[in-house]
């Protein structure tokens, strides 16, 4: 059984733009180099690529953290009176 998270939402919202930034790079960088080696010059459709799948995988990641945290709280704070 994993362990439960106890990071609190601001920690885990933050956690999402870090996650956003580095998965948008990684994606740019990996476009590029493959771009450049497989195309034999300089195209940018491949760097578009990567960091689309970049953002989709970070978006992914963190509606998981976030669905996780708000689901596990308990129903009766949520209230609105």
């Amino acid at each position: 059984m994993p362990e439960q998270d106890k990071r609190d939402f601001e920690e885990r919202y933050n956690a999402c733009f870090v996650d956003f930034g580095l998965k948008i790079m990684t994606g740019l960088i990996i476009g590029s180099m493959l771009g450049g080696f497989f195309l034999r010059g300089y195209r940018k459709w491949p760097m578009y690529i990567g960091a689309g799948l970049g953002v989709g995988m970070a978006y992914s990641n963190c509606e998981n953290s976030l669905n996780n945290f708000l689901l596990a709280m308990d129903p009766k704070i949520c209230v609105i009176k």
